[in-house]
């Protein structure tokens, strides 16, 4: 191990510990490492980063998702869960499915319900694409009052209210009339346009997504946060959408807003993505060393600002996401009870997990479990 990167190293999470913020190129010090004692001693040091803003517990939600239709004018280069109207495979659930499927949750135990799907044109109710949306929540909400709705990505948000002529204000103060309660912070990708390009052309440009996030916040909506990474990105790349993610939660939280609940982050899963990005990456599942890795500087990077991490369980496997949980993380998501997006494109992870297995994955490394809500409250068993 160069004595140099090492001491490098140790000083720039002596300041993280310290509560500082490091800055992007100590960030970029810390993905570029390669010596395994000092990945060690990153993962160490995100671990304990943890522990001092969090503690040793590993909390979990109760949830369902909903992917109600997978029909989406938009033609992103990692999808595989997208379809063309009246293409095979195509679909859109109606009324009484999404009802039926939030009955079952309920039944479950779930407090949330998670709602993200498609861009199809044709969905509108009275010729206007936010009153399909709101019918969407209120569907539910008529029935369980109680249920938070966390539902619709800034992309969502865009495309409402291009479809209607509205501005986002209008839009996400439309969708919290019909009771949702967070955002997702999906559609995030990587926040750097040259990427954009070509994983998703057609989708929001980054300052765009960062607008819409801010705009949510300020009207007291909180969102969460993600980034899909290990496809064509780079380490440079990573890190300024980290710093970008740093910025707007400290520019919300000082204009006394609650912000991002959370960081998810979002392997590439490649298995059965359309080909051309497929053999750009060059392989079909994430590589879990680097995920890892990127865990772990994630933590140490956004600091104080965003004290909630997840790992996918979806994309990386429960027992990789059970290891992320000594990398940074402090939550290891929710059941979920279904999920197509990520399993269309070949995840291995499953679509669903039982309160049971969640909970017997946490007590592999000692640390007690905790049942909590969408914003992270508490929830007594």
């Amino acid at each position: 191990m160069p004595l140099q990167i090492a001491t490098a190293v140790a000083d720039i999470l002596d300041r993280a510990l310290d509560g500082q913020d490091i800055s992007q190129n100590e960030g970029l010090t810390l993905l570029q490492q390669t010596d395994p004692d000092i990945i060690e001693a990153i993962r160490v040091g995100a671990d304990r980063l943890r522990q001092q803003q969090v503690g040793d517990t590993v909390t979990y939600v109760i949830n369902r998702n909903i992917n109600y239709t997978n029909i989406c004018e938009q033609h992103c280069s990692f999808c595989a869960f997208r379809r063309d109207q009246g293409q095979p495979g195509s679909y859109w659930l109606s009324w009484e499915h999404i009802l039926d499927k939030a009955t079952l949750a309920v039944a479950d135990g779930a407090t949330e319900i998670c709602m993200q799907g498609g861009l199809n044109p044709t969905a509108k109710v009275d010729g206007r694409s936010l009153a399909y949306y709101q019918k969407l929540v209120t569907t539910i909400k008529d029935a369980f009052p109680a249920l938070h709705i966390h539902a619709f990505s800034p992309q969502e948000v865009q495309f409402i209210a291009r479809e209607d002529d509205l501005d986002f204000a209008t839009v996400i103060q439309g969708l919290a009339q019909a009771g949702v309660g967070s955002l997702p912070g999906t559609a995030a990708e990587v926040l750097d346009d040259r990427v954009r390009r070509v994983i998703c052309p057609e989708k929001t440009d980054a300052a765009t997504w960062v607008d819409i996030v801010t705009q949510a916040h300020q009207l007291g909506m909180p969102t969460t946060s993600t980034m899909m990474s290990g496809h064509i990105e780079t380490h440079e790349q990573q890190i300024g959408h980290l710093d970008q993610l740093r910025q707007l939660q400290q520019h919300s939280l000082a204009q006394g807003h609650r912000g991002i609940t959370e960081f998810i982050l979002l392997p590439f899963v490649g298995q059965d993505a359309p080909k051309p990005l497929r053999n750009r990456v060059g392989r079909d599942q994430p590589v879990i060393a680097d995920a890892l890795l990127l865990t772990a500087v994630a933590r140490i990077y956004l600091g104080r600002w965003i004290k909630n991490h997840q790992p996918s369980w979806v994309k990386l496997g429960l027992d990789a996401a059970t290891e992320a949980l000594r990398w940074g993380c402090n939550d290891i998501g929710g059941t979920l009870m279904e999920e197509h997006i990520t399993s269309m494109a070949g995840a291995q992870g499953g679509t669903c997990q039982s309160v049971k297995d969640l909970m017997g994955a946490i007590a592999t490394l000692n640390r007690p479990s905790q049942q909590r809500d969408t914003l992270y409250n508490s929830i007594s068993g």
